[in-house]
């Protein structure tokens, strides 16, 4: 395995705690980690996506920030002003690998954040960015198999760089007391049997679905189970036949932009899945896209998720 050490600021701040950080960016086609030393704190925070975004509204530090972009899987968490401040580099429903890279360079990026085909070599690549001084941040919460500890060492890790340690400390925190209150509301009985729970993503000739991970973890700490939890990976596309197979109990649907009608429409019509239990019962339930991926709407992900697999028990 190779090891690529870029060192940004060789000055530095004398009052900087330098941090270095290891990306593993293999999933990317890169074949190799990148490791990174900071000594100073990044100014041009580019975000791609509302996923990515939303990290940094969460810890405010939009002053660092100088464009994201919403991507497709468009954000549901409303509180935050700064995501009508920070400039959007392009249309809504567009990604950031639609910008050029003499456009991204000309926003003045110096960290970019966003899932790890961004860096591919086809898209921002590790030479790329490396000659122009801009440091790749591929979250932990994104890998195959992440976990909610993945997500905490992402807010850890982006506190540490941007210096606001006690922030993330105290989001961290509040997620672990929302997971925690969801826990002692639904009690060990659900967690014993839980619901099943087929997740339709997109997709008309195989469906793609969450299987583990982040996603996966989300589910579970509801009080269900994907259908296809026993596929090795966070994402996958298996067949209708599969899904119609494992009959699930409940069918959510990843809400991108507003698109769940349009996705509930198809689901009722398809003849794999028309005469579905979950269909015929009316068991269709909807998910923030970017929450389930993990990101700062998270674990409230969890609690309206349980909401809506136990209604009885929220009242």
């Amino acid at each position: 395995m190779q090891f690529c050490t870029t060192v940004f600021a060789e000055e530095g701040s004398s009052d900087y705690e330098p941090v270095t950080i290891t990306l593993n960016l293999e999933r990317s086609g890169l074949g190799e980690n990148v490791e990174y030393t900071f000594t100073e704190m990044p100014d041009g925070v580019v975000a791609s996506g509302d996923q990515m975004a939303d990290f940094f509204f969460d810890l405010g530090l939009e002053k660092q920030m100088v464009g994201y972009t919403k991507g497709s899987c468009w954000s549901r968490v409303s509180e935050y002003p700064a995501r009508d401040e920070v400039p959007q580099l392009l249309e809504p429903g567009m990604g950031l690998t639609n910008m050029s890279k003499e456009e991204l360079v000309e926003t003045g990026c110096d960290f970019l954040m966003g899932w790890d085909s961004l860096f591919s070599d086809k898209n921002f690549g590790s030479e790329f960015c490396n000659e122009n001084g801009i440091s790749m941040y591929f979250p932990y919460v994104c890998s195959d198999h992440a976990t909610f500890e993945d997500l905490y060492k992402d807010y850890e890790t982006l506190g540490a760089i941007f210096k606001v340690e006690d922030i993330a400390a105290e989001k961290v925190q509040a997620m672990k007391d929302t997971i925690e209150e969801v826990k002692n509301t639904l009690g060990d009985e659900v967690y014993e049997s839980p619901i099943s729970v087929f997740v339709y993503d997109s997709g008309e000739d195989a469906p793609f679905t969450a299987c583990q991970g982040m996603p996966g973890e989300i589910i579970k700490y509801a009080g269900g189970i994907s259908i296809f939890d026993d596929i090795e990976a966070g994402w996958a596309t298996p067949s209708w036949e599969e899904v119609v197979e494992r009959d699930p109990d409940v069918i959510l649907i990843m809400d991108y932009d507003g698109d769940v009608e349009e996705k509930t429409e198809f689901l009722k019509t398809c003849e794999f899945t028309k005469d579905l239990k979950a269909v015929q019962e009316g068991r269709i339930y909807s998910a923030c896209c970017s929450d389930m991926q993990g990101s700062a709407g998270s674990a409230n992900a969890i609690r309206i998720l349980a909401e809506q697999l136990y209604p009885e028990m929220f009242q």
